[in-house]
C-alpha cells in the first residue's frame, strides 16, 4: 500500500470522523436542550408552600372526649392550588379535618381545623400520628414552617395527650353592651374559651343597678350555650328592657366558671333615640369557574349606626336576563355597631356563560343599596391547559426518542468505518 495512498485514505476517514463528531455534538446538544425545556416545565409548576405549625400537641384530652387546634398552610404564588389533607399513624381514625380538600393563594392562606376524638376505652398515655399535606407544589422551606424541595407531601406530628380525669377550665373577656330604646332588648356580649375538657355551659349572671348603684332593679342568669373542649363561644344574649323605665343603668356581669367580671354602663333611651345604619360593602366571588363547580359566594355588611343591628340578605342570579337562582338568609345575622359581618352562599353553574350576582341586605326595617358581581364560566379551561401540557410532553418524548435513535446509528455507522478501515 502507498504512503499517498494511505494518506488520502486516511484524511477521507478523518473528514468522515469529524463529520460524525460535529452531528454527535449536535444531536446531543439538541438533546440536552430538550431535557432542560422538560425540567424548566416541570420547576415553574412549583412553588413554595408552608405548614405551621409543624407539630400540634393536644394535651390533657379526656377519653372519648374532643379537642380542635388550627393550622395554617400557605403558598407564595397567585396561581390557586390544590391541596388534600390526610392522616396516618397509629390514631388515624382519631384525626378529622374541617375539610378534606381546598384551595389555597398567596392572598389567602388557609386555615385548616384539626380535631381529636380518643375513644373512650383508650388508656392514658400519649399518642402519635401524622397529618399529610398534599399539594401540586412544593419548594423551598421558609423559617418556623414544616416545608419540602419539590416534594409531594408535608407531614405534620400530632400528639395526644389522653387522661381519665374531668378538667374545668374557661376564660372570659370582651364584656360587651349598649344603650337601647325602650321596649327592645338590651344587648351583652361576651368570649368565653373552654380550656378545659369537658363540655362547659357557661353561666352568665346579670346584676342590673339603677343610677345610683344604690339598689339592684334587675337579675338575670344565663346557662343556654355550651362549648366544646378548646373551643370559643361569643355568646350574645338578650335581657328584656320593658320592665326598666327611662334612664342609665349599670351592670356588673360574671361569668361563674371563669372567675371573671365587669362592670358596665348603658342607657335605656326614648323610641328613635338612636340611628340605624348599614352598608352592604361588597358580594365577593370568583371572576372564573368551570362548569359544575360549586362556587361560593361571600356578602360583606358593615353596621354604621348607633344600635345593633338584626341583618338579613335577599338576592339572586341572573343568566341570559333570566333569574335561575335566589338567595335569601335562612335567619337573621346580629352585627354589633361598627363591626362587619359575612353572609356565605353557594353556587354551582351548569352552562358556561356570563352570571350576574346582585343583592340587598335588610335591616331595621331599612335596606341597603343593591351591589353586584359578575361570574364567567368556561365550559372546561383546565382540560385544555391539560390537554395542551400532555401533547407538549408527547412531542417532547418523541423527539427524544427520535435523536437517541439518529445518535445511536450514527454510531454504528462510524464505528463499521472503522472496523473496515482496519480490515484493510
Amino acid at each position: 500500500m502507498s504512503r499517498e495512498y494511505y494518506n488520502r485514505s486516511h484524511t477521507k476517514l478523518n473528514k468522515h470522523k469529524m463529520g460524525d463528531i460535529r452531528m454527535g455534538k449536535g444531536r446531543l446538544t439538541t438533546l440536552l436542550v430538550v431535557i432542560t425545556l422538560i425540567l424548566v416545565i416541570q420547576l415553574t409548576s412549583s412553588a413554595n408552600v408552608g405548614v405551621s405549625p409543624a407539630a400540634i400537641l393536644f394535651k390533657d384530652v379526656l377519653r372519648g372526649g374532643y379537642a380542635e387546634r388550627p393550622i395554617i398552610i400557605t403558598i407564595d404564588t397567585q396561581n390557586p392550588t390544590s391541596a388534600t389533607a390526610t392522616t396516618r399513624g397509629d390514631i388515624a381514625s382519631w384525626i378529622k379535618f374541617s375539610e378534606q380538600n381546598f384551595t389555597i393563594t398567596k392572598g389567602e392562606p388557609h386555615q385548616l381545623m384539626i380535631s381529636v376524638t380518643p375513644p373512650i376505652d383508650t388508656p392514658n398515655g400519649n399518642y402519635t400520628g401524622f397529618i399529610t399535606i398534599k399539594s401540586d407544589r412544593l419548594a423551598n422551606a421558609k423559617k418556623g414552617h414544616a416545608t419540602g424541595l419539590i416534594i409531594p407531601t408535608l407531614d405534620v406530628y400530632v400528639i395526644v395527650q389522653v387522661t381519665d380525669q374531668e378538667l374545668v377550665s374557661c376564660r372570659a373577656s370582651n364584656f360587651k353592651t349598649t344603650s337601647v330604646e325602650e321596649g327592645e332588648d338590651i344587648i351583652f356580649e361576651v368570649d368565653v374559651l373552654n380550656q378545659g375538657n369537658v363540655r362547659l355551659n357557661p353561666q352568665i349572671t346579670f346584676d342590673i343597678w339603677d343610677q345610683d348603684s344604690v339598689n339592684i332593679v334587675k337579675q338575670f342568669r344565663y346557662t343556654q350555650s355550651q362549648i366544646t373542649p378548646t373551643q370559643s363561644g361569643h355568646l350574645i344574649i338578650k335581657i328584656p328592657s320593658s320592665d326598666l323605665p327611662l334612664g342609665q343603668y349599670w351592670v356588673d356581669m360574671q361569668a361563674i366558671e371563669c372567675y371573671a367580671s365587669q362592670t358596665l354602663t348603658f342607657d335605656v333611651l326614648e323610641e328613635g333615640a338612636l340611628y340605624a345604619a348599614g352598608v352592604l360593602q361588597r358580594i365577593t366571588i370568583s371572576p372564573w369557574a368551570e362548569i359544575g363547580e360549586i362556587v361560593p359566594i361571600s356578602i360583606s355588611f358593615k353596621n354604621i349606626g348607633e344600635k345593633p343591628l338584626d341583618a338579613k340578605f335577599s338576592g339572586q342570579v341572573k343568566f341570559k336576563n333570566k333569574i335561575i337562582q335566589l338567595f335569601e338568609s335562612d335567619q337573621e345575622l346580629f352585627v354589633p355597631i361598627n363591626n362587619q359581618s359575612m353572609f356565605q352562599f353557594y353556587f354551582t353553574p351548569q352552562k358556561a356563560g356570563k352570571y350576574v350576582i346582585s343583592g340587598r341586605v335588610f335591616y331595621d326595617n331599612k335596606r341597603t343599596y343593591e351591589q353586584s358581581a359578575i361570574l364567567n364560566v368556561n365550559p372546561n379551561p383546565n382540560g385544555f391547559k391539560s390537554i395542551a401540557k400532555t401533547m407538549i410532553y408527547i412531542i417532547l418524548i418523541i423527539i427524544i426518542i427520535t435523536l437517541l435513535y439518529k445518535i445511536r446509528k450514527e454510531r454504528k455507522y462510524y464505528f463499521n468505518k472503522i472496523r473496515k478501515y482496519h480490515r484493510k
